[in-house]
């Protein structure tokens, strides 16, 4: 049994846990990755993952190695190597030897991974629209504003942190 003071301050610390932005952040991402998981699944994209979407996103935009994948993803080369591996067993990525260094793998988009891009903009407005059901469409459209704030401001920092290393 807890003691008197051991009780008041978990009863403290449940109360501030209500209006927490970290826990706001988390159970949101939780459901989202739930329902992504669930529907594309759904939808024949068996095996793809969250964190497979941020693979795809890098390289659609260009054609990268490991080692820089790895950076931008900002997981370890083994963690890409395995993504790398997922994706292209499932037909979404390609790889071709790099013409200036042959043992680095250039990897890049194919028409496949194109498509689950094209896909995952229909499911991302499934779940605006899942969001303005619980907060209304104005809090909807603030939040993806602040959020986009925030991610800016902390992928602007990761950068000069990359830089500084």
């Amino acid at each position: 049994m807890l003691d008197k003071q051991s009780l008041a301050r978990l009863k403290k610390h449940m109360a501030a846990r209500t209006n927490n932005i970290v826990r706001g952040i988390y159970i949101t991402h939780r459901y989202l990755n739930e329902w992504s998981l669930a529907k594309w699944e759904e939808d024949g994209w068996e095996g793809i993952r969250p964190d497979h979407l941020r693979l795809i996103s890098i390289i659609s935009l260009e054609a990268l190695n490991i080692n820089e994948l790895s950076k931008r993803a900002r997981v370890s080369k083994q963690a890409m190597s395995k993504m790398v591996n997922d994706l292209i067993s499932k037909g979404l990525i390609a790889y071709e030897t790099d013409a200036t260094d042959s043992r680095s793998k250039i990897i890049s988009i194919t028409k496949e991974g194109i498509g689950f891009l094209e896909y995952f903009l229909k499911c991302k407005k499934v779940m605006e629209k899942k969001c303005e059901a619980f907060i209304g469409v104005k809090k909807t459209k603030q939040l993806t504003a602040i959020l986009a704030e925030l991610s800016e401001g902390i992928l602007e920092m990761e950068k000069k942190e990359c830089e500084g290393k």
